[in-house]
Formats: C-alpha cells, sequence, structure tokens
C-alpha cells in the first residue's frame, strides 16, 4: 500500500514539474532554457519595477495624507485658540459688566437707603406728571437745542474768561490806586 501511495505520489510531483515546465516555455521550444530563464527574469524584474513604482505612489500618498492631517490638526487647534481666546474675552467682559451692574445697584440702593421714605413717595407720585411733560416735548425742538448746546457753553466759557480778565484788570488797577 505504501509503495502505491509512494508511485502515486511521484506521478502526482512528475506530472505537476510537466505542467511547470510546460508554463515555463518562455520561447514556446518545448524545452526549458537560458532564453526561457532571461524571458521568466525580464517579467519579474518589469514586475517588480512595477510593484515598487506602485509602493511609491502608495508612500507618496501616505506622506500626503499625513501631512494633511497634521495641517487639518493644527488649523482646528488654532481655531479652537482663537475660539476660547475670544470666549474668555467674552467672559471678561460679562463679568466685569456684572460688577458694575452690582455697583451701581449698591449705589442706588444706599441712595435709596439715604431718602426719606415721605420724600421717595413725593418724588414717586411727581413722576406721573414728569412722564407727561416729556411727552408734550416736541423731539425735533430739543435735538436742536441739545445740538446748539455745546455751542452755547464754549460761548458761556468766553464769556467767563473775559469777565476774569476783566476783573484781573480791575484788581490790578486799584491795587494801584489803593497803594
Amino acid at each position: 500500500m505504501d509503495e502505491k501511495l509512494n508511485r502515486k505520489m511521484d506521478e502526482q510531483l512528475a506530472s505537476r514539474v510537466a505542467e511547470l515546465d510546460a508554463h515555463n516555455d518562455e520561447t514556446g521550444d518545448g524545452k526549458l532554457d537560458a532564453a526561457d530563464l532571461k524571458a521568466q527574469l525580464n517579467r519579474i524584474e518589469a514586475q517588480l519595477e512595477l510593484q515598487d513604482e506602485q509602493n511609491r505612489s502608495i508612500m507618496k500618498n501616505q506622506r500626503l495624507r499625513m501631512l494633511l492631517t497634521i495641517i487639518i490638526t493644527v488649523v482646528l487647534l488654532v481655531v479652537l485658540g482663537l475660539f476660547w481666546n475670544h470666549m474668555d474675552q467674552a467672559y471678561k467682559e460679562v463679568m466685569t459688566a456684572c460688577t458694575q451692574v452690582n455697583e451701581l445697584a449698591d449705589t442706588l440702593q444706599s441712595s435709596l437707603d439715604t431718602l426719606d421714605p415721605d420724600e421717595l413717595n413725593n418724588m414717586m407720585q411727581d413722576l406721573p406728571a414728569i412722564t407727561e411733560q416729556l411727552k408734550q416735548l416736541d423731539v425735533d425742538s430739543l435735538n436742536t437745542v441739545l445740538q446748539g448746546l455745546p455751542t452755547l457753553m464754549d460761548n458761556v466759557n468766553k464769556l467767563q474768561q473775559q469777565v476774569e480778565t476783566i476783573t484781573n484788570t480791575f484788581s490790578g488797577i486799584s491795587a494801584l490806586f489803593g497803594k
């Protein structure tokens, strides 16, 4: 039985070798020779060159993807940093505004605490009348007056300076005659 099995395995091996020899015959002359080996070697070298080119392309694409991933990560980190900075500034501004509101509330409360309750009641009673008077104001006229106010204040300041100059002059004259 072992002999039969060995013979069968030898036949399979021989048929496999013959099949390989038949497929390895590059020149088509029916036998495996140096020309066939040279043709196989050329084919293998061409396949290796193609595979090398593909591997280089894959490596280039992987480097490009890695670089792109790093750039995107850096951009995202910068954007997040800017966002955090703006949020921090906004938070500080809100906290400052809250502090100012608290200070104003404290000031208002202390002012209200110093008022006499009867005075406060009288002011609250006068408030509707004041509101009605404000409603009757001509807004355009008020705006005209408010626009002219800086010029008026400049003129008042100039007059005050002139009065001071005249006063100083008279003071100087009276000081001369007074001695």
